[in-house]
């Protein structure tokens, strides 16, 4: 076997969220998903019911299935893995709601959830995120250090906007970017700015940002390459959020087409794959 990409689309990102009130439905957000040619969804384990009534869908598209989860407790912590065994998750992914001062305490606090992971045969990710354990870039490297099997689920827009990296980012910073970078087991996908989490893709004061994103991408799989196994995949996420991460105007309608944008993003991925594939296989003589 050789090694995999899988793109999958977040739940979230297909919420709308405009002023005239218009969803899609689950059925429809599913069928457009596999239609537009994305391996999986990830779903949440906030919302069982929704992300029961998803799975039965996604299966009949033969779609698969990642699940996140917001733990704010080691105690409860264990709702939220058989759930996603409940949903054949093939990983869950922590965003992790506790908020310790030392490393030593965070260090404690995740290595009892990856246990848990561990006793239920449930592999986890613990995404960089804002607003949660991994906020701090700094502080996600010492817990790193500590938690040498913390598998890294890499949303690097997050860092982009919390240390407000200027531009171009300086070697200091793209040195930190990249620990985090080869360390990564998964990646999820938007594009940010110092000051805006969300950017839109095509706008020309925005090149900047997208090719140092397709930059950093790139980099991680390529760590991702060298370091697994044959027989494994890669999961990268589209996740660009409904307002207020997408940046509205003054009607309340969104400044481009997000649904679009994964789309753009699930093949610029899947590009960016195919070129490191290319490029690792010896020439022919």
């Amino acid at each position: 076997m050789v090694q995999q990409l899988e793109v999958f689309q977040s739940i979230w990102a297909m919420e709308r969220r405009g002023p005239d009130g218009h969803e899609w439905s689950l059925d429809e957000q599913v069928t457009m998903i596999a239609q537009a040619g994305f391996d999986g969804i990830d779903i949440s384990a906030q919302h069982p019911d929704e992300s029961r009534a998803a799975r039965h869908l996604m299966r009949d598209a033969g779609l698969s299935c990642t699940c996140y989860a917001f733990p704010d407790s080691v105690s409860g912590f264990q709702r939220d893995v058989d759930l996603a065994l409940e949903l054949e998750a093939q990983h869950l992914n922590l965003i992790i709601q506790i908020f310790p001062v030392s490393v030593s305490e965070g260090v404690d606090v995740i290595g009892r959830l990856l246990e848990i992971g561990r006793q239920s045969g449930l592999p986890l990710t613990v995404e960089t995120h804002r607003n949660c354990i991994t906020t701090d870039l700094l502080y996600t490297l010492q817990l790193m250090e500590g938690l040498p099997d913390m598998a890294i689920s890499a949303d690097i827009s997050h860092y982009v906007v919390e240390r407000e990296f200027t531009w171009p980012v300086p070697e200091r910073d793209e040195a930190w970017m990249q620990q985090i970078l080869a360390r990564a087991v998964a990646f999820q996908g938007r594009v940010a700015s110092r000051e805006q989490i969300q950017i839109q893709l095509d706008f020309p004061q925005h090149q900047g940002w997208v090719s140092k994103h397709l930059q950093w991408w790139e980099d991680g799989m390529r760590h991702w390459r060298a370091r697994e196994p044959a027989d494994t995949k890669l999961n990268f996420l589209t996740q660009l959020g409904p307002p207020p991460y997408a940046i509205t105007g003054r009607d309340g309608y969104e400044l481009s087409d997000r649904w679009q944008e994964s789309i753009t993003i699930m093949n610029w991925v899947r590009e960016i794959w195919q070129r490191l594939e290319k490029n690792s296989k010896p020439e022919q003589r």
